[in-house]
């Protein structure tokens, strides 16, 4: 491969506009650290669904103070600070008892449970379904093996 096309392919733009390429490098690269809408947003100064519209839509375009730093987050030359942002919350809040992929799914169901804030019938649901997760692992857990009931075998 000549010098030229190297530097051709390992060399990225950002114009500004969301293309769906754009979009998927935002969301891998946020999801790649492990940054929870709230935290990246506050690192960019604006909303978390500001930053959540610019993953997923409708925002077609950024603002044009904001691309750069976009542009410099999509081409990993944030990741250090941004790996100790998430890394010092974890430990402020949870310490080290909270593994990474449960802090997220607490993440994205606290989204969703703001998301539904005109739908309280599906806010109750969501938190019936989820309590009702959480009785069943538990029960799994404390009772043993022999004395549960066989999937199938009708017993409630």
């Amino acid at each position: 491969m000549s010098k030229a096309s190297k530097n051709s392919t390992s060399t990225f733009f950002f114009d500004g506009r969301l293309t769906p390429a754009i979009r998927r490098k935002l969301q891998e690269k946020r999801r790649q650290i492990g940054l929870p809408y709230q935290l990246i947003a506050k690192f960019f100064g604006v909303n978390w669904s500001t930053f959540r519209k610019w993953e997923l839509g409708p925002t077609e375009v950024c603002e044009l103070s904001v691309r750069p730093r976009l542009e410099a987050f999509m081409k990993g030359e944030y990741d250090v600070q941004l790996r100790g942002l998430v890394e010092a919350r974890v430990c402020r809040n949870y310490g080290s008892l909270v593994p990474q992929e449960v802090l997220l799914c607490l993440e994205r169901v606290s989204n969703a449970y703001r998301l539904c804030h005109e739908r309280p019938d599906l806010r109750d649901s969501m938190v019936k379904n989820i309590d009702q997760a959480t009785i069943e692992a538990m029960s799994k857990l404390i009772s043993p093996a022999g004395s549960r009931p066989a999937p199938g075998d009708g017993q409630p």
